[in-house]
């Protein structure tokens, strides 16, 4: 299995998990091109030996072909290496795109795309995570609709886990006690949270808001601080909590299982970079808000379609989307998506083991 770095490793997890499940006498080789996932995963227990897969080229792919003779291959969402595809292709190995997302835009869909069009065809199987994908590949890639599945997004696999993995936390629950409603923004960057300051004063005093920093630069988080005369985590105690309206989330690594305290997420990035992850407040059922640079993360569209996310483009209109809060109507939306999409890690098994 190859994984360009740890975001793609944890959506193939559930994927490697089943796997595992279903043919627990094969070795297992997990690959990466990133040391962001290299590192964090180099002892990972899924895997019988992890590596770095060397760099594209034709003398390359064939030495590596050549050493690891593949019984099998499954790449994760994005990764296309022509050579290594290609010499796979020609090995016979059965090769799998799992968990992939296309867009329109993408070169694969162009006039001049036959280089990367020749890519998809090495494939034995390629599957996918919505229908807007398969149609995208069946229409304008040309790819033959017996080579296109749709399985979900196994991403949803590994949120689920976490949600319904006990987590307590003092300091969240002293924060959250009572019936005052609950806002999460998670990985926030400075654009996001002017929102929020715009805002903030305006809207009912018994709403509390955690905020949740993408990244932990201290200026921002003083300036922060100063602005919504908040409490910082780290700094905070259950008593100096429960006086104050907003709790700044300047740790790491509880994010994911804070959300379970919410009541509704706001999710950053969107009017920046691009959103982040909002699948993981969509697991415990939260109705999610977030920016205008949403189209590359088929799950928020989903989302959005279906009544439980809402895409704001300024501070009035985010103002609109929280009076009132939304309702049971966009919980219940999040809570059928995730059932819709959970188990795509054994779906997907499924198909590869059919092939």
């Amino acid at each position: 299995m190859h994984c360009a770095s740890l975001g793609e490793f944890e959506q193939g997890r559930p994927v490697l998990e089943a796997f595992r499940a279903a043919r627990p006498d094969w070795k297992v080789l997990l690959t990466f091109y990133s040391p962001s996932g290299y590192e964090r995963c180099k002892n990972e227990a899924l895997a019988d030996h992890v590596a770095y897969l060397p760099a594209d080229g034709p003398h390359r792919a064939k030495k590596w072909m050549a050493e690891v003779r593949p019984a099998a291959a499954i790449f994760v969402k994005y990764e296309f290496w022509f050579f290594h595809l290609r010499e796979l292709r020609r090995a016979n190995v059965p090769t799998f795109l799992v968990a992939a997302s296309f867009r329109k835009s993408q070169a694969f869909f162009k006039p001049w795309g036959g280089w990367w069009r020749q890519m998809l065809g090495f494939f034995t199987a390629i599957i996918v995570q919505t229908d807007g994908d398969q149609d995208l590949l069946t229409s304008l890639g040309k790819i033959s609709p017996e080579t296109v599945t749709v399985a979900g997004d196994p991403r949803m696999d590994r949120t689920l886990q976490l949600a319904q993995t006990p987590f307590e936390d003092e300091l969240l629950e002293a924060f959250t006690t009572g019936q005052n409603p609950v806002i999460i923004a998670g990985s926030v960057w400075p654009q996001d949270v002017a929102c929020w300051q715009a805002i903030w004063q305006r809207l009912p005093p018994n709403y509390r808001l955690v905020l949740a920093p993408h990244q932990l630069h201290e200026n921002e988080i003083t300036a922060w601080q100063t602005a919504f005369n908040a409490v910082r985590y780290t700094e905070a105690t259950p008593s100096t909590v429960m006086g104050t309206r907003v709790l700044i989330l300047d740790t790491i690594g509880i994010l994911s299982r804070a959300y379970r305290y919410g009541d509704i997420a706001y999710i950053g990035g969107a009017f920046k970079t691009g959103l982040h992850n909002t699948l993981e407040p969509m697991a415990y059922g939260l109705p999610v808000v977030f920016g205008p640079r949403y189209h590359k993360f088929p799950e928020a569209a989903a989302a959005l379609k279906r009544g439980g996310a809402f895409s704001i483009s300024s501070a009035k209109e985010l103002y609109e989307v929280l009076s009132p809060l939304p309702g049971e109507a966009s919980r219940s939306a999040q809570r059928a998506l995730c059932a819709e999409n959970a188990g795509a890690g054994l779906r997907i098994i499924q198909i590869i083991l059919q092939r």
